[in-house]
């Protein structure tokens, strides 16, 4: 258009200022020739220019002033916790789910990893056949797989129910017949979970006698679970990154007032000296090595 203007004014000039003779009417077509021609050419750098993804303006004030943001996925460790009451957490006022939020807390402390993943499987009043029912129909094959962290109570109900088949006459007999049964299925537990994640460290927590507060009549039942701990710890020893934790001297009395009020079940600093020896025993059981520095306690 700029073309056009700046040549209408020349012919103009040439007629003005009597040069209009020296112009040849070829001249003239050669000039409105080269006239279409250059606005011919401008033309198509505009189409050119209007077909750019982006103009400079676009580029500078958007690409450099608002930088793409990098989405990274944050790692987090899955920790699955599997057992009775203990692992549910009665009797903790503190609402923190017994010991184990009280060690994903912890283990958070002692990994590079973001966050540690709790997810608690306990049920109060659960005895070993029903946990090792549950997990041979399979209702945590994906939970077991996907974990890098197993703790697990069992074996307290199992006790409990041979004191409530005959409270005042307990015999020892009743509960070596229920021991035999019981290390059978403890043993098949881990089996179940070893055959869907080999590799997993596995916390395996000891049982307590809580009856040593109610009355000193039912001694025998201090060696009773000892030999049942005993039976506990002689399974972990049978499979690779399984680490056994002795928490009976914990609450043989209330001496540091550890029980709830229904002096059956921790409370909340009965859990939290828990969990302070459950992380001691990760340790010693080597769990750092074992998760290939998941867990860095040093």
């Amino acid at each position: 258009m700029i073309l056009k203007i700046i040549t209408i004014l020349l012919v103009i000039c040439f007629f003005l200022f009597g040069c209009a003779a020296n112009v040849t009417t070829n001249e003239i077509n050669d000039l409105k020739s080269l006239t279409e021609t250059m606005d011919s050419t401008e033309e198509t750098k505009d189409t050119s220019k209007n077909t750019l993804p982006f103009t400079i303006e676009d580029y500078i004030f958007d690409d450099f002033s608002k930088p793409e943001a990098v989405q990274v996925e944050d790692k987090k460790i899955y920790y699955l916790a599997l057992g009775d009451s203990l692992t549910r957490g009665v009797g903790d006022e503190e609402h923190k789910n017994g010991y184990t939020k009280r060690l994903a807390e912890k283990l958070e402390q002692w990994t590079e990893i973001s966050e540690v993943v709790l997810d608690n499987r306990g049920k109060r009043g659960r005895r070993s056949d029903q946990l090792l029912s549950l997990l041979e129909k399979g209702h945590y094959d994906s939970e077991i797989r996907n974990s890098e962290l197993i703790t697990m109570t069992i074996g307290g109900n199992d006790i409990m129910k041979v004191v409530k088949q005959d409270l005042f006459e307990l015999k020892k007999e009743a509960f070596d017949k229920e021991l035999v049964k019981f290390r059978e299925r403890y043993d098949q537990i881990m089996e179940e979970i070893r055959m869907r994640n080999p590799d997993v460290p596995i916390i395996l927590i000891g049982l307590y006698n809580p009856f040593s507060l109610i009355t000193d009549e039912i001694t025998d039942l201090e060696s009773i679970i000892s030999e049942w701990n005993q039976t506990i710890e002689d399974i972990s020893k049978k499979y690779d990154n399984a680490c056994f934790v002795d928490v009976e001297d914990l609450f043989d009395s209330n001496a540091n007032l550890v029980y709830h009020t229904d002096f059956f079940h921790p409370n909340g600093y009965g859990y939290t000296i828990m969990t302070e020896r459950i992380v001691s025993m990760m340790k010693s059981c080597q769990v750092e090595e074992q998760s290939n520095g998941l867990f860095l306690f040093d």
